[in-house]
């Protein structure tokens, strides 16, 4: 017997979503619970279906998520600084393309500091001038900072290319031309939109009574009554083919690579499947691309792959930064796994471990109040059923590499394809021709 090499578990983790108590405050918000008495902590999130995707000026939805503990009719910013650090609570405002949000986690004994604050916060930010050009301020600092790194600018160019004519397209964070526009009055603004899409719901977890908290919820929540239902978000829309995207950095020694590809989200049927396969493909650290940009070639330090799931569109994005000298066999070496990816079938040692480590990080993924709490919002904001990750793990456990192949063979053949990357134009420009058209990105 060789123990040299510890030998792979056949016996799968066991797994069991905790259960959800759901209930729905008097103007029809859904509140989520998953109470657990032995937790010190509460976790509490109220989260409103809007985001960056619905902003007429870039970086408009981040601004207002930074603006909203800059004061009140009664506090000052300090003041609302100095009562959250005084009661050792996390308390904040934050915005993604799809959602806008408050969270906060504490001692259970403050939850009510904790909804009285979200409530006075939420419906009575006064945005002051004097706060709105500082935060300005930071954005433009902020976007300087940003544009000297090439994987953000990598990054950035394949969300442009990708999602031409799409609000995804813009960049979330700003522009110093969008950041100029945001003032006080469209600050107001995008709050009142926020205010008056309905179809928001809490998710609370940690030692929450939940009688006691639909009643603290009611008082505070319950004549909350917005008035027009989410704002549609539109599908992306691909052409097939392969285009490519150039964000010049002329004094790059590497080059930051991105190669993105429309993909499947987590309500798709497939997506079980597709989860096994694209974790072998890049989503760990022994995966295929890093193994063979990493460990075969000694290209890169790392490459992974992952999926980026919107309500507007999933994506399959492969990513990675390599030596100048190397890129353009970087990117054969990458389009070649692919191609194996989409005719070959897993090797079954290689399946086991992948299916092993899928279940492990799922189980990992719900340890804390924190992580509880994502992921009943997960279930809440895209409409799926409550057993949902308890179906999930399951059917990644059952897998069958016959089945996994199939996936393979539909989803890591793609039909329409963005080659991203960042570095020296007079290197890349050559290299990215090869494969498609190719322009040049300037953020405008």
């Amino acid at each position: 017997m060789d123990r040299t090499t510890p030998p792979i578990s056949k016996i799968k983790p066991s797994f069991s979503f905790p259960t959800t108590d759901k209930r729905s405050l008097s103007n029809g918000m859904n509140v989520l619970f998953v109470h657990d008495a032995q937790s010190a902590l509460i976790s509490l999130s109220l989260t409103m279906r809007i985001g960056a995707v619905h902003e007429q000026i870039g970086g408009l939805a981040r601004a207002v998520a930074g603006l909203m503990l800059t004061g009140t009719s009664t506090k000052t910013a300090q003041d609302i600084s100095m009562l959250i650090d005084r009661l050792g609570v996390s308390f904040g405002f934050s915005s993604s393309w799809d959602s806008f949000e408050c969270s906060s986690i504490g001692l259970a004994e403050h939850v009510q500091f904790m909804v009285d604050l979200m409530h006075e916060c939420l419906f009575d930010a006064r945005f002051p001038e004097d706060e709105v050009a500082l935060k300005k301020e930071l954005m433009i600092a902020e976007h300087e900072h940003y544009s000297m790194d090439p994987e953000y600018l990598a990054s950035r160019a394949s969300s442009a290319r990708m999602f031409t004519n799409h609000p995804y397209g813009h960049s979330r964070i700003g522009i110093p031309s969008s950041i100029a526009l945001i003032n006080q009055e469209s600050c107001r603004a995008f709050h009142r939109d926020i205010m008056q899409t309905s179809d928001a719901f809490f998710t609370i977890s940690g030692n929450c009574d939940p009688d006691k908290m639909i009643v603290m919820l009611e008082d505070r929540f319950g004549s909350w009554k917005p008035g027009e239902q989410p704002p549609l978000i539109p599908q992306a829309q691909f052409a097939d083919g392969m285009a490519c995207v150039l964000a010049p950095k002329q004094d790059a020694v590497q080059t930051a690579l991105h190669i993105a590809f429309p993909s499947i989200g987590m309500n798709h049927p497939d997506y079980p499947l597709f989860r096994i396969a694209s974790t072998a493909f890049g989503g760990y650290f022994a995966s295929r691309i890093n193994h063979t940009l990493r460990e075969v070639h000694g290209y890169t330090y790392g490459a992974f792959a992952q999926s980026y799931g919107r309500k507007g569109s999933n994506t399959y994005n492969i990513q990675t930064q390599v030596g100048n000298d190397v890129t353009a066999h970087s990117i054969e070496l990458i389009f070649q796994e692919l191609q194996k990816m989409s005719e070959t079938l897993l090797e079954e040692e290689e399946c086991e471990t992948v299916i092993n480590y899928v279940l492990g990080t799922m189980v990992q993924g719900m340890e804390t109040n924190q992580q509880i709490s994502a992921r009943m919002k997960m279930i809440e904001f895209n409409h799926l059923p409550e057993t949902y990750h308890t179906g999930v793990f399951q059917s990644i456990a059952n897998a069958e590499r016959e089945k996994v192949l199939s996936v393979q063979k539909q989803y890591f053949k793609p039909a329409h394809c963005i080659i991203s990357a960042s570095g020296s134009s007079d290197l890349l420009e050559p290299i990215l021709r090869q494969y498609g058209e190719t322009i040049i990105f300037q953020e405008s």
